[in-house]
């Protein structure tokens, strides 16, 4: 039932924001895109579903505020699993403030909030093109 794809437009996307009208909104936006959403409301969530979906997600939507585990927790069990997986920063609070406090390298993009859905498919279809998990045989080793 899972499809594996490297079209652009195509496969799962992880978004991670506890704020359920963001999620539901983002959902909406990547689905009319072709794109698979998976939504969490936590980090402990966010998580979870990425473990039990690792092989499947193409790129994270990651919020910095999040309650229970943070952004660096999951981003951190990300990298553990998916070294070169697309993560996406997405936050109200501005760039610059937002990467120090997350103050991990590696991040893919910065998706500054309120943002539109051609801003966030654009960043999205970037990211994906830009990901060397195609070349590089983006597979972990177990």
């Amino acid at each position: 039932m899972t499809k594996k794809t490297n079209h652009p437009d195509r496969g799962a996307i992880l978004v991670v924001d506890d704020h359920e009208l963001v999620c539901e909104g983002i959902r909406r936006t990547l689905e009319a895109a072709g794109f698979e959403a998976l939504t969490a409301l936590s980090g402990r969530t966010g998580i979870a579903l990425f473990r039990r979906h690792a092989s499947e997600i193409r790129a994270v939507l990651l919020d910095l505020r999040l309650p229970g585990e943070s952004a660096a927790e999951v981003f951190d069990a990300i990298r553990g699993l998916r070294p070169h997986l697309p993560v996406i920063l997405i936050s109200g609070t501005p760039e610059a403030i937002a990467r120090q406090e997350l103050s991990r390298s590696g991040l893919t993009a910065f998706l500054q909030k309120p943002f539109d859905h051609a801003g966030l498919i654009r960043i999205i279809r970037e990211a994906l093109e830009g990901s060397p998990s195609q070349d590089a045989g983006g597979s972990p080793a177990g």
